[in-house]
This record gives structure tokens, C-alpha cells and sequence, in this order.
């Protein structure tokens, strides 16, 4: 009995030598890891008895439910590659704990598995979420393929629930000659196992991915991708639901971000790419998709493509897409151009995007348009090519035939475009229409066969070329510098198309006539456009008994004592005909604004007690009725709106006379007043336009 106890324990002591993992103790329990202070003999599951070593949490299998908490400040040296999977509704979470910088993992140049490794790797594993950590791969002395964060799937199937948030992944320098497996943050389904050996036709992926908040600096190859192979040249459409959000990506040797082998679910929104596609030895994209159904891109800015070779546009749809759409993004200084469509691409949507002077590089074109489908369309985008940036539209292309649907799009060029197309012939199924190029010797050399309804003067953008980079894609009243002037000829020119999303780049409502290019402007089809009558601010404190009935500019803000202010405005609309109206809009210039990103204006009703000559803060009415509100940027020049319908029919039977106040009640700020022009400002005066 005791020398085959004595055998049992010799096994076991084997066994944790050679590395196989060892059991966590309980379900649903916290680790805490402490690089200066821990002790891999304690029992880790408190702070003051954390373990210590990258060991000790390779060699264990953790349940569903665990936490895996790394103390704040602390840095490991090594690959992080713990065991186990979590369940549906009980994931297994890596997070921090303690305050102070992200805890580190610096993977210096991994090696294994040798196809390609990660600092931070999962492998055959699901139902994870890794939060709050730095992490880099860097070695001078080693050459592999390797990436920051790792997910790595080679069973057959879909791995679920990976979720990646607020890491920051840097100083990756995998193999440059090598796959694009590597980089950054890299999800890869894979035919081939981690010591080397594949099986052909094996289709492995993941469902359920999330990848937000991230920031990827300084990698090679890719900043943020996902990849599915199957060994046998066939790219396996089998991952669902992929996600990435909100994430910075910058300073990166090849692809920025790429959506691949997606049935369905597949989207990018609210991303900034920067600096991409920094050589020419192969070809790489800003943000694309390859082998993708429906994938959605939206919300995203990608700038400062630098080469790429055959490529290096902002955005690709790439082989065997099918029904992607591109939308609400903004690109700028890429110098492959805007975007590159592949031969297979079908049922593409281009649409409401802004494009600021992309091209002029290796192959001087705004679409690198391969593809002769007839279900393709590009409409309603703005693009500026500015002075300095030599330009073709479309070009070059290795097919001798394309057929593009082009609608409603503003190309207006301060630089040189040498020809419309280069290259290209158009086919019988081409369509230009209602397009406004800018100048009109844009379509002079080879140029579309027909182009209905196209305009050729100045499309009178506010301010294009402005250079503004890592805009803030959820602020209404971003990049202001593309919409259009309330003269502008593109106002109401547009072609009406079917499913067009709604809403304008601005989230503007798109209406039965829409404009041409990225914007909706808020001027009315037909109306009729009254200017107020009587208008004021007032301001409290010392300031209470001072009326401000002549002022050019009526200001709003939220702040202290003796600085707050507030505005109201009358309109007679008598001369309005009608008994009702389908549309009546508030339209307010804005003058000048403070620092603050952007402020929030409500509107209420009032009654029509006050004068302009004797308004006050004391006398003046409060609000009665609560009409609309909207937010207001801290770019001046702007014009702003507000829907006013309701409250303009509620008192068609009483006199046709309105009056409005004006008023930020958000907390106190000594930064965030705006002045609206007034009445007594003649060019910008308010206007009250009922349909």
C-alpha cells in the first residue's frame, strides 16, 4: 500500500512538471495576481494572498463564472495563456484590481505556437472577456508571427463570446514576410492546430465577438482583425455576429481593421483608423471586408493611408462581399484613394460618407473600381479633393468594363483631376445621375456616357479642406465643414432612392427630395419664411433689471449667479394662409459659442406678455410649454433647427402669434453660452418656416 502511494504521488509531481494544468479550486471564484508581492504557494483568492507568476495561471483551468484579477501596476514578463472555457451567462473574466496603471504583459517576441502567437492567447476557448490590461510583443532579436491578444480556434465550429475591452495593445513587431495572422488584436479560425499540424477543409470561427474600446498602437501587421482558413484556397463563411466598436488604431504596418469570413452579424462602427498601410511591400487597406454578407460600416474615420502598394484606400469591399454597406463615414488623406471594389463584390451600398482629399498617391484615384456587376451603388457621398491632390475618379482597374449606379454624390475638386476614368469602359448598365461635379472640366475626359440631371457649379460646402481629424462620430453636429449653404444648388436636386437608410452623414432625416451629397439640409422644399417681430435676451443677477431688446445677438447660457442668460423671441405668422401645416422649423444662426464641445438648447412656448423694449430677467415669462431641444457644437456659422409644427398649429385658431423661449437648464458652466444672431442681425436673422 505505501510504495503505491508513493507511485501515485511521484505521477502527480510528473504532471505539474510538465506543465498540465491544474484544476481551480472552485467555480465562480476570484484570483487575484500580484507580480511584486504575490506568492504562487498562496491560495489566490484574495488581494493580501494573490499569487505571483504567468505560471501559475497557465497551468490552471479555470471555471465558468472565475475571475482572473490582475493587480493594477503590476508588469509580467511572458505569454499570459490561461485554460479553461466559462458557459452561456457565466464567462470567464480577466479584469484588474487596485488603482494605478493597466497591469502589463509584455510577451517579448512569443514563439509558440509557431503558425502564430499571442502575449495574451486563447486557444480552443470560449465564453471569455478580457478587460483593462496593457499589453505588448516586442523583440529585437526574434522573428515570428505573433500579435498582442490572441484568439486562436482550430476545432471545427464556432468558439462563443469573446469579449476584448479597454486594453491598450502596443509595440507588436511580428514578422513583416509573415501571415496576416498578427498584429494587434487578432481572432483567427484555422485549419491548422498549434504545434503545426493541419487538416484540410477544416472550418473553425467564432460567434459573438466584441471588441470596443480598445487602442492599438505601433503593430505589424494588423491593427484589429478577424480570419478564418480552411487550407483548401476556400475562405469559410462561418463567423457570426463580430463586432468592433468604438476602438483607436494607429501607427499600423498593414491593414487597419478587417471584417472576414462573416455570414452574418458583422459590423464596425465608431472606430478611428490612423496611419495605416505603411509599406508597399503588399497590399493593405485602411478598413475592410472580405467574404462578409451584410456586413455594416459606419461611424468610422480613417486617415493617413500611406502607401498599400496595389491599394491603401481608406475602405475595401473586398472578394465575395455580398450586401455590405458602407455608410456615415468620414476618410481623409489616404493616399490610396477612398475605396477599392473587387471583381466578385455584389449588392454594394456606398452611401452618406465624406471623403476629404484621398488620393494623389501611388495610384492617383478616388475608386479603385474592379467590377463589372450591375448592383453596385454609390450615392449621396461628398467628395473634396484639395488643392495640391492630383486625381483620378475612377482608376486605375484591371477590368475593361464596369457598370457603377452613381447618384446624388458632390465631387468637387480645388486640386487636379486629370481624367474622370482611366482605363475603364463603361458598360451598357452604367448610371450617372444627379451628381454635381465641381468644375465641370471633372467630366471632361472619359467621363460617363450619359449623366442626367448633373450640376456643375459650386455645390457651396461651408468650409471644405479644414484638415479636422478624430471627430467625434456621436456628436450630431460633427464636421460641420461639409454641409452645405442654404444657397447651395444642391439643396433639393437629388434623386429619390428607394432604402436609403433614412438619415443623412448628420443623422438627419432624408426627405422625398433630397439634396445631393452627405447632407440634408433644413431648408423646406416650399414655404413660407417669417422673421421674428420682437426679440431679447435677459440675464440675472446684477444684470436682472438691464433689458437687451436691441442687441444683435441673443445669448443662452447655464452658469452662476449674474451669468446665466436666456432668450425669447415672437413670430406673427398672419400672412400664413393655411389653417394647418405639415412642417414649421426654428431656424437660429449661430453667432459665436464658448469652449464647450457642445450644449443643450431647449425651447418652451410662452406667453406673449413681454416687449422687446421692456424685457427683462425679472419680468420675463417663464416657459409654459415645452416644444423641442437641440445641440448646439462650439463651431460658429452654423444653423441650427428645431421642429416647431405642433406648437405653430396649436395656435393657428388663436391669432397666428407665437412666442418662444430659449434656455440651457444643464449644470452651470463658466464655458458654455452661445449667441444666436437676432433680429437686428439682417443677414442671420432668426426664421420661423412653415410648409
Amino acid at each position: 500500500m505505501l510504495i503505491g502511494m508513493i507511485v501515485t504521488l511521484l505521477l502527480s509531481l510528473l504532471t505539474f512538471v510538465v506543465g498540465s494544468p491544474e484544476i481551480a479550486r472552485a467555480a465562480g471564484s476570484n484570483y487575484y495576481v500580484d507580480a511584486a508581492s504575490g506568492n504562487d504557494t498562496n491560495s489566490g483568492t484574495s488581494a493580501s494572498d494573490a499569487w505571483k507568476s504567468l505560471n501559475k495561471l497557465n497551468s490552471t483551468t479555470f471555471a465558468p463564472g472565475d475571475q482572473i484579477l490582475l493587480k493594477a501596476g503590476s508588469v509580467w514578463n511572458g505569454q499570459l495563456w490561461p485554460k479553461g472555457s466559462g458557459t452561456s451567462g457565466n464567462p470567464i473574466v480577466i479584469d484588474q484590481y487596485g488603482t494605478g496603471n493597466k497591469p502589463i504583459i509584455n510577451g517579448n517576441g512569443t514563439q509558440y505556437p509557431a503558425n502564430t502567437s499571442g502575449a495574451v492567447m486563447l486557444y480552443n476557448q470560449e465564453y471569455w472577456e478580457i478587460n483593462n490590461m496593457e499589453v505588448t510583443n516586442y523583440s529585437t532579436t526574434i522573428t515570428s508571427s505573433r500579435s498582442g491578444i490572441l484568439v486562436y480556434n482550430n476545432e471545427e465550429g464556432l468558439k462563443n463570446h469573446i469579449v476584448i475591452r479597454n486594453t491598450y495593445v502596443h509595440d507588436v513587431n511580428s514578422d513583416p514576410n509573415g501571415n496576416k495572422n498578427s498584429g494587434g488584436i487578432i481572432f483567427f479560425g484555422t485549419h491548422i492546430n498549434k504545434d503545426g499540424v493541419a487538416t484540410i477543409g477544416r472550418k473553425a470561427g467564432f460567434n459573438d465577438v466584441l471588441v470596443e474600446n480598445n487602442h492599438v498602437k505601433n503593430v505589424t501587421k494588423e491593427g484589429i482583425r478577424n480570419k478564418s482558413d480552411s487550407g483548401n484556397s476556400v475562405y469559410p463563411r462561418i463567423n457570426t455576429n463580430i463586432v468592433f466598436r468604438s476602438n483607436v488604431i494607429e501607427d499600423i504596418f498593414g491593414d487597419g481593421m478587417v471584417l472576414a469570413e462573416v455570414l452574418s452579424g458583422a459590423k464596425a462602427e465608431y472606430n478611428i483608423v490612423k496611419n495605416h498601410s505603411m509599406t508597399t511591400s503588399a497590399n493593405y487597406a485602411g478598413l475592410w471586408t472580405h467574404y462578409t454578407t451584410g456586413a455594416l460600416v459606419q461611424y468610422n474615420e480613417v486617415y493617413g493611408g500611406m502607401n498599400g502598394y496595389n491599394d491603401g484606400e481608406a475602405f475595401d469591399s473586398d472578394n465575395n462581399t455580398n450586401g455590405d454597406i458602407f455608410q456615415y463615414n468620414y476618410s481623409h488623406n489616404n493616399k490610396g484613394g477612398f475605396m477599392l471594389i473587387m471583381p466578385s463584390t455584389q449588392n454594394l451600398k456606398v452611401r452618406y460618407n465624406v471623403s476629404e482629399n484621398d488620393g494623389g498617391g501611388l495610384n492617383n484615384h478616388l475608386f479603385h473600381y474592379t467590377n463589372n456587376n450591375t448592383n453596385n451603388y454609390v450615392y449621396n457621398n461628398t467628395f473634396y479633393i484639395g488643392a495640391g491632390v492630383q486625381n483620378y475618379i475612377f482608376a486605375p482597374t484591371s477590368m475593361t468594363t464596369i457598370q457603377p449606379k452613381f447618384y446624388n454624390n458632390i465631387i468637387k475638386a480645388d486640386g487636379t483631376v486629370t481624367k474622370f476614368s482611366n482605363n475603364v469602359t463603361w458598360g451598357a448598365q452604367t448610371e450617372f445621375k444627379n451628381n454635381l461635379f465641381y468644375p465641370a472640366t471633372i467630366d471632361d475626359v472619359n467621363g460617363p456616357p450619359a449623366h442626367p440631371g448633373l450640376i456643375t457649379v459650386d455645390p457651396q460646402l461651408v468650409n471644405p479642406g479644414a484638415g479636422v481629424s478624430n471627430i467625434d462620430m456621436n456628436d450630431p453636429n460633427r464636421l460641420p465643414e461639409y454641409k452645405l449653404q442654404d444657397t447651395s444648388p444642391a439643396i433639393n436636386a437629388g434623386l429619390t432612392i428607394t432604402g436609403n437608410g433614412g438619415q443623412d452623414f448628420y443623422g438627419n432625416s432624408v426627405s422625398n427630395t433630397p439634396d445631393i451629397g452627405a447632407y440634408e439640409s433644413s431648408v423646406l422644399v416650399s414655404g413660407v419664411t417669417f422673421n421674428p417681430t420682437e426679440d431679447a435676451y435677459v440675464r440675472n443677477g446684477t444684470y436682472a433689471g438691464t433689458n437687451y431688446g436691441t442687441d444683435t445677438g441673443l445669448w443662452v447660457k447655464s452658469d452662476a449667479t449674474s451669468y446665466a442668460r436666456k432668450a425669447y423671441l415672437k413670430f406673427d405668422y398672419t400672412g400664413y394662409s393655411g389653417s394647418s401645416t405639415s412642417l414649421a422649423k426654428l431656424r437660429l444662426h449661430v453667432n459665436s459659442a464658448n469652449t464647450s464641445p457642445s450644449r443643450t438648447i431647449k425651447v418652451y412656448g410662452t406667453t406673449n406678455s413681454w416687449t422687446e423694449s421692456g424685457l427683462n430677467w425679472n419680468n420675463a415669462p417663464a416657459g409654459a410649454t415645452y416644444i423641442g431641444s437641440f445641440t448646439v457644437s462650439n463651431t460658429a456659422g452654423i444653423w441650427y433647427e428645431v421642429d416647431v409644427t405642433s406648437y405653430v398649429n396649436s395656435n393657428m385658431a388663436s391669432g397666428k402669434k407665437i412666442s418662444l423661449m430659449l434656455v440651457n437648464e444643464d449644470a452651470a458652466s463658466s464655458t458654455n453660452d452661445v449667441q444666436f444672431s437676432s433680429r437686428e442681425s439682417a443677414a442671420t436673422m432668426p426664421e420661423l418656416v412653415i410648409q
